[in-house]
């Protein structure tokens, strides 16, 4: 197999089941027959986002390799989403040198940068079309980059993220629905009670409440 970018190339063997990760580069077998499955990195940016976005890796920049090949031994990792996601959460825990350079590459990507923008203004109240005039590119385009992203739709994921953490404002400080409504990008108290109880099933005051007794 061959890489390209401009007037460089690199080759590498490819043993059957191999996961490879690549860049902006062209590729090209250069012998055999190569089959192949593209598979979607868009979950592990995702997840990559939330962790680094928690400060829990050190992220400073490193320039990228062009491609990065994990063995065959991982092969039947990717048949299904939550085992690739326990895979990547224990390569995060003590990374080899290999995986060290898949997460630099997949912190190039959109979505990663995507996730990490949206993450920042989950909280801020402001609407779809304001978050994509922000982020320099058309509503519709904006809301498919997002839909690719997440995996789904954005609104409904924003809505989730804001009240994961409203909801842990709530159990950590001291603050009332009002402080917490208005520093969480909410409308007004109403607004999230009202949401907060659509979403699980009880008011953020009676969550408090069982809480504080379990706490008992």
């Amino acid at each position: 197999m061959s890489f390209s970018e401009g007037r460089h190339n690199e080759s590498c063997l490819i043993q059957e089941g191999a996961l490879l990760f690549v860049g902006q580069a062209v590729v090209a077998p250069v012998s055999g027959d190569l089959f192949f499955r593209p598979l979607k990195i868009e979950v592990l940016s995702k997840l990559l986002a939330f962790i680094d976005g928690a400060g829990l890796m050190d992220t400073t920049y490193a320039e990228p390799d062009k491609w990065v090949l994990l063995s065959p031994e991982f092969r039947a990792i990717w048949q299904d989403r939550k085992r690739c996601e326990y895979w990547f959460l224990q390569q995060i825990i003590t990374p080899s040198p290999a995986f060290n350079k898949v997460l630099t590459l997949l912190r190039k990507s959109e979505s990663y940068w995507l996730v990490g923008y949206l993450l920042a203004q989950s909280t801020s109240g402001n609407t779809m079309r304001m978050l994509g005039e922000d982020y320099g590119v058309s509503y519709t385009h904006f809301r498919r980059l997002c839909s690719r992203a997440l995996g789904g739709k954005a609104k409904s994921e924003l809505r989730n993220w804001r009240m994961a953490q409203s909801l842990l404002n709530s159990v950590e400080g001291h603050e009332n629905i009002t402080q917490l409504a208005v520093n969480n990008g909410y409308s007004s108290p109403s607004h999230f009670s009202n949401e907060i109880k659509e979403l699980i099933g009880v008011s953020p005051r009676k969550l408090s409440n069982i809480i504080q007794l379990a706490d008992k």
